[in-house]
């Protein structure tokens, strides 16, 4: 179950920006590449593959068999190595095992080294020696796929953007048309309230926006499953006021978070909270 509102303390938090974006390519290697608005995979894992590049702790589905194409060099793992693989699978989730180093990387069977395990990033296929793998070849290749599905799964920017923009209409659709009440009336709401229970304390905080590059001034969101206010409602505007701009450590991080029901205005809750912790934090009576 989600738990109370999002802190939002986004000027402390580091941005990775635009300017020095890094691009993955092969299985997670980095390479900087410059100014460049999107990250984008570099190589195309084949349908037959799928299956041996996804993050999955089922031993089967990390050990299957890989095409036997690519001039015939590529072999299945051995029911050993698939015993092996799924132990090893559980460790590297654990983070009690890693492999040393990463797998090696060529660009096309023709590269490849007879006896030296690799990755052909050409047809996104392992060539495995003939022989028995050692644990740290196994767990070079555990690692190979999980960057690899790291890089396949990503979103570009304009994805996200997309998605959010997408969800937030349909509960403002939901909202008008339960006669619900505006974003601007709820951060009203919340100031008032802010005043009542802070006093004096209020005078130093300021409007957070929530998500101003969407020109979003409060998080709204469906919260049938939160908590503390699933009993409140279905809809809520999530406001807070904050001195964030004048401080310098987060420990000295101020805030007054508010829930407004966003159809009938009602307060669903309220609490002040000082830094990033819980245990600090003093919930009022609405």
């Amino acid at each position: 179950m989600k738990k109370k509102s999002p802190k939002l303390v986004v000027a402390f938090v580091v941005v990775l920006t635009l300017t020095n974006v890094f691009s993955l390519t092969g299985c997670g290697k980095t390479e900087n590449v410059g100014s460049q608005t999107n990250q984008e995979v570099q190589f195309e894992i084949p349908e037959t593959e799928q299956a041996v590049t996804s993050v999955h702790t089922d031993a089967e589905v990390q050990t299957d068999e890989q095409s036997v194409g690519t001039g015939g060099i590529m072999r299945a793992y051995s029911d050993k190595e698939k015993e092996r693989m799924a132990e090893l699978q559980e460790s590297y989730q654990n983070e009690t095992a890693k492999p040393e180093k990463m797998i090696q990387e060529v660009g096309s069977a023709e590269d490849v080294t007879e006896g030296m395990l690799c990755y052909i990033v050409s047809t996104g296929e392992y060539y495995l020696p003939d022989r028995e793998l050692t644990d740290e070849e196994l767990l070079q290749i555990i690692d190979c796929n999980f960057r690899i599905s790291l890089n396949t799964n990503q979103k570009t920017q304009a994805q996200w953007d997309e998605e959010t923009r997408a969800e937030r209409a349909e509960l403002e659709a939901k909202v008008k048309a339960a006669g619900g009440i505006s974003e601007e009336e709820a951060v009203e709401i919340a100031k008032k309230a802010m005043e009542t229970d802070l006093g004096e304390k209020a005078k130093g905080l300021k409007l957070h926006d929530a998500e101003e590059s969407y020109g979003w001034r409060a998080e709204l969101y469906d919260i049938t499953d939160w908590d503390e206010y699933k009993d409140k409602g279905e809809l809520g505007y999530f406001i807070q006021f904050d001195n964030v701009e004048e401080i310098n450590e987060l420990d000295d991080l101020f805030a007054y978070h508010c829930v407004v029901n966003a159809i009938d205005g009602s307060i669903c809750g309220a609490y002040s909270s000082v830094g990033l912790f819980d245990e600090n934090d003093i919930w009022y009576e609405h």
